[in-house]
C-alpha cells in the first residue's frame, strides 16, 4: 500500500495522524514538563484530601479502625513520596511506568490489607487519573486492567460482607470510574500541553518580529549616522587625488576632510553602539529617560532638570525613538545652544506621550521649509523630525533669538500606529 493510499477502513493516513495528534501532541517543547508536573501534583493533593475526608467519615462509624488507619497511612505515604519526587525533579513525570508500578503495587498492597473499602477505591481512583496525567492515552490498557480488577474486588467484598443488593449495585459501578477519570485526566493533560505550545509559538513569533525589527533598526540608525559620513568621506577621498597634481591647496583641504570624517564617523559608531547597549530594556521609559539625562549633565557638566510623570508601557519602537530624540536633542543644547541649563519633562496627554526638551540657550530662527536646515548642514531637527514620523508623532521645535532659548516638542503615540502622519517642525514663537 502506498503513502497516501487510503487504509481498509477508508481513513487515509493523514487524517488519522491528525486525529491522534487533537488528543496527543507530538511536538513537546520546553515548559510542558513542568506543567505536566504541576497538573499530577494537584492530582496527587486532591486524591490525598478525598482519602483523608473518607477516612475521616469511616473512622467515625468503624468500631476497629486500626486496619482502616494503617491502609491510609499506606495511601498518605506513597502520595507523599511521589509529591516530593516531583516537587524536587519535575521531569521524572516523564518516566510513567515507574508511576504505574509504584501506583499498583501501593493499590495490591492496600487491598490485602483492607479487602478494599474506601480508602482502596479513592487511592485507585487517584492511581488511574496519574496515570492519565503521567502517560496520557497511552495508559488505556492500565485502566482496562483497573477496571478488571475492580471488579473482582467487588465481588469480593460482596460475598465476604454479604452487601445488600442496593450497596451491590453502587459498589458495582465503581470500577467503571477509572476509565472515566482516567481519560479526564488525559484529556486536561492534552490541554495543557496544547496551551504550551500555543504559548511557545507565540513567544517565538514574538521574538523573531522583535528581531527583524531590531535589524531594521539597527540598520536606519547607520543610514542616518555613519552611511552619511561614509558617503561624504567618499566624495572627498575621490576628489584627492587628481586635487593633488592640480590644485595642492584644495587637497590639503580635501585630505583635512578625510580625516575629519574618518573620526566623525569612528564617533558616530562609537555612539550608535553606545546608546544600543545603554537601553536597559528591564527599565521603564521613565526610568530610560531619567538616566540619559543624569548621563548626558556628567558628561557634559551641564545642570538639567527632569519633570517625569506616571508613563504607561510603550511600543518598542516609540520607545528607542524618544530616547533618541532625548539624546539628540540634548546633544544640540551641549554643542550650539551656549546654554547654562536644560529642562527635560515626559508626560502623558490623553493617549499620548508629550515630551518636552527646553535650554536657555542663543536660540535660532526656524525655517517653515525644513530643507533650508539641511542645506545649512543642521540635520538634527530634521533627523528628530523623522523619528517621530517613524512612530506616527508630530514634533515642533519653538525658538526666538531675541528672548532666547529652544523648545523641542514631542506627541506621540505609545502604540505604533499605521500610516503615520507627516511630523512637522515649525514655530519661531514660543508655547
Amino acid at each position: 500500500m502506498s503513502a497516501g493510499s487510503p487504509s481498509p477502513t477508508g481513513t487515509p493516513p493523514a487524517s488519522r495522524s491528525r486525529a491522534r495528534d487533537l488528543v496527543e501532541p507530538r511536538h513537546w517543547v520546553s515548559g510542558a514538563t513542568e506543567s505536566i508536573a504541576g497538573l499530577c501534583q494537584f492530582v496527587l493533593l486532591l486524591r490525598l484530601g478525598a482519602t483523608l475526608m473518607l477516612v475521616v467519615a469511616a473512622v467515625l462509624i468503624d468500631p476497629a479502625p486500626a486496619r482502616l488507619l494503617l491502609g491510609t497511612l499506606i495511601a498518605a505515604a506513597v502520595t507523599a513520596t511521589e509529591l516530593a519526587v516531583l516537587v524536587r525533579t519535575p521531569a521524572a513525570v516523564v518516566h510513567w511506568p515507574w508511576f504505574v508500578l509504584v501506583e499498583l503495587l501501593a493499590g495490591a498492597g492496600i487491598v490485602a490489607l483492607m479487602q478494599g473499602g474506601p480508602v482502596f477505591f479513592s487511592f485507585s481512583c487517584g492511581s488511574a487519573a496519574v496515570f492519565g496525567v503521567t502517560a496520557g492515552l497511552r495508559a488505556w490498557p492500565v485502566w482496562v486492567l483497573q477496571t478488571a480488577a475492580g471488579y473482582a474486588v467487588v465481588a469480593w467484598i460482596i460475598r465476604l460482607d454479604h452487601v445488600p443488593a442496593t450497596l451491590a449495585v453502587y459498589l458495582s459501578g465503581v470500577p467503571t470510574l477509572y476509565i472515566l477519570v482516567g481519560l479526564a485526566a488525559a484529556t486536561a493533560r492534552t490541554a495543557v500541553v496544547r496551551h504550551v505550545n500555543l504559548a511557545r509559538s507565540a513567544l517565538d513569533a514574538i521574538e523573531h518580529s522583535a528581531v527583524a525589527a531590531e535589524r531594521t533598526r539597527f540598520a536606519r540608525e547607520l543610514h542616518d549616522s555613519v552611511e552619511k559620513t561614509l558617503r561624504g568621506l567618499s566624495f572627498a577621498a575621490t576628489a584627492l587625488p587628481d586635487a593633488v597634481h592640480q590644485r595642492p591647496d584644495l587637497a590639503a583641504d580635501l585630505a583635512r576632510t578625510v580625516a575629519v570624517g574618518a573620526s566623525t564617523a569612528a564617533d558616530e559608531a562609537r555612539a550608535l553602539l553606545g546608546m544600543l547597549r545603554a537601553d536597559d530594556l528591564d527599565a521603564t521609559l521613565a526610568e530610560a529617560v531619567e538616566r540619559a539625562c543624569q548621563d548626558w549633565s556628567a558628561r557634559t557638566g551641564l545642570p538639567i532638570t527632569t519633570g517625569i510623570g506616571e508613563v504607561p508601557d510603550v511600543d518598542l519602537p516609540v520607545r528607542h525613538e524618544v530616547l533618541r530624540i532625548v539624546r539628540e536633542a540634548l546633544g544640540n543644547v551641549a554643542k550650539h545652544s551656549g546654554a547654562g541649563r536644560a529642562r527635560v519633562d515626559l508626560s502623558v496627554e490623553g493617549r499620548n506621550l508629550r515630551l518636552m526638551i527646553e535650554d536657555d540657550g542663543s536660540g535660532f530662527r526656524v525655517p517653515d521649509d525644513l530643507t533650508r536646515l539641511s542645506a545649512a548642514g543642521h540635520y538634527g531637527v530634521v533627523g528628530m523630525a523623522e523619528r517621530a514620523q517613524q512612530i506616527g508623532g508630530r514634533l515642533k521645535v519653538f525658538s526666538n533669538q531675541d528672548l532666547g532659548g529652544t523648545q523641542v516638542v514631542l506627541w506621540a503615540p505609545t502604540r505604533t500606529l499605521p500610516g503615520s502622519p507627516p511630523a512637522l517642525v515649525s514655530g519661531n514663537l514660543r508655547p
